[in-house]
């Protein structure tokens, strides 16, 4: 039986990744996916956010996602369950749940770092961002360090809830994940493109 080399980028998560408030075409997987096609690859981006979404919805959604091939798995997942008041030992069980989950069907995973909002406890928050490194180290897997870098409450690059990020925050936004992912594609091997 022949094995497909998968050419499928997967961007798990919430409203970040799906570009809430945003049009398609400014999201971040929509501006990565015009990226890899101007530098001439075949890979294909699959947008898998979904507003709203936890850590154990993305869990549930796993299996049917991965009925086909994937080489990356880009997860950006964890805000809406602080939000909810779910503890950091929490989402830091269920994020690495999902790393396993996704290293099982020989996906290649970068996790994306997150930070919550400075109107959080300062200490809820450092529990919440050092989920990230901790997962990233424990699991061996490359992390984009603060996937908001340089567009974090700055209101020039959010919308109006200084949360979400408009247009011109998600090409910054972009640029954090192409940093990150650029030189692990280099060595993807050329196989086949519909993955």
């Amino acid at each position: 039986m022949k094995t497909m080399v998968s050419s499928v980028i997967l961007c798990l998560g919430d409203s970040l990744t799906e570009g809430f408030g945003v049009a398609d075409a400014h999201s971040y997987p929509t501006l990565l996916q015009q990226r890899l096609r101007a530098q001439g690859s075949g890979m294909r981006v699959i947008n898998a956010g979904i507003s709203g979404d936890t850590t154990l919805g993305v869990l549930g959604r796993l299996d049917a996602l991965l009925d086909h091939p994937v080489a990356m798995a880009i997860v950006t997942i964890g805000l809406n369950d602080a939000f909810m008041g779910v503890p950091a030992a929490t989402i830091q069980d269920n994020i690495g749940d999902i790393i396993r989950t996704l290293r099982r069907q020989h996906a290649l995973v970068v996790l994306s770092g997150l930070q919550l909002p400075s109107d959080f406890p300062e200490v809820v928050r450092q529990e919440f961002s050092a989920i990230y490194p901790h997962l990233a180290s424990q699991h061996g897997v490359p992390l984009i360090p603060f996937f908001q870098d340089g567009v974090f409450e700055e209101s020039r690059y959010n919308q109006w809830d200084n949360v979400h990020p408009n247009a011109a925050g998600y090409r910054i936004i972009l640029d954090n994940v192409w940093r990150v992912i650029q030189p692990i594609l280099a060595t993807f091997p050329q196989g086949d493109t519909h993955g």
